[in-house]
């Protein structure tokens, strides 16, 4: 039996993760912040003294927050990542880290989705931080990074439940519809994680794998989405990125390959609107 810990409890992703591991013969056990803070190396050290697999799901991801909290955001996304790193290697511990499409610059003349050795160039405080969280995770031996993008949950703060609050109030929307990638649930992606580690996969997999779900649309094509699914009716009209005032820049294209994951035969890839259906019927 397996013993594996998931930082970043209470989460999307941890959550999901929580949830879908149940019936398990493996043990998943979810860590949070008070019990396991990643930016302490005894914290870690005293954490994962016992495991097998260690899914690193903690993170800042405030992507405007970033912008004004550089140390901060780099503590928790690079040296809390070198921690884990670290002990990982000195126990033989798998690690399993998740990134971001956010490593990549993605200009607006870009129209091919990234794979796992493009160059990364990110342009804000967060994806800086992320990429630097990457090298460090990869010093840890046979390690896996799963970089993913537009990460939502049928819990917690997240653009589809932003949507749905602010349409059932009867607000008008205003949604980006210049800026393009792929939006990925996280029920998917902790599926995902959940068939690497059943299955085994994770003791030859390592290096980097692009996951996220099918297909690629804009904020606004997901917004409008997300109304259709949801049968609401409200006014939404489509922006550019340059109409919000935003310290942090964002990717304009930043949709993944799933080629090298898919090559593995593990993980299920899905349509994002057949993941948002998923995540808008959920029922615990």
């Amino acid at each position: 039996m397996l013993r594996i810990v998931v930082t970043g409890g209470g989460g999307q992703l941890a959550t999901a993760i929580e949830r879908l591991s149940k019936g398990s013969n493996n043990t998943y056990h979810i860590t949070t912040i008070e019990e396991m803070d990643i930016c302490s190396k005894e914290n870690v050290e005293r954490g994962l003294c016992d495991a097998d697999i260690v899914v690193n799901c903690a993170a800042y991801t405030n992507v405007e927050g970033a912008e004004d909290n550089v140390d901060e955001t780099r503590r928790v996304n690079r040296d809390g990542v070198a921690n884990i790193a670290m002990i990982c290697q000195k126990h033989g511990i798998k690690l399993i880290h998740i990134s971001t499409d956010f490593v990549f610059g993605g200009d607006n003349s870009r129209t091919t989705p990234y794979i796992e050795s493009d160059a990364t160039a990110p342009i804000n405080v967060y994806g800086a931080t992320k990429a630097e969280g990457e090298a460090e995770a990869l010093k840890s031996p046979k390690a896996i990074i799963l970089r993913t993008s537009w990460l939502y949950a049928p819990w917690g703060k997240n653009f589809v439940n932003t949507i749905l609050t602010r349409a059932k109030q009867g607000a008008e929307l205003k949604v980006v519809d210049d800026q393009r990638g792929t939006p990925t649930s996280a029920l998917g992606l902790a599926e995902a994680i959940i068939r690497i580690i059943e299955s085994g996969a994770w003791q030859t997999m390592e290096g980097i794998y692009h996951y996220s779900d099918l297909g690629d649309c804009t904020w606004y094509e997901f917004a409008k989405e997300i109304l259709r699914q949801a049968c609401i009716e409200t006014k939404i009209t489509p922006c550019k990125i340059s109409d919000w005032q935003s310290k942090a820049q964002r990717p304009q294209y930043s949709v993944l390959d799933k080629g090298r994951i898919a090559e593995t035969g593990v993980v299920m890839l899905k349509l994002w609107q057949e993941r948002l259906y998923e995540v808008i019927n959920y029922k615990e």
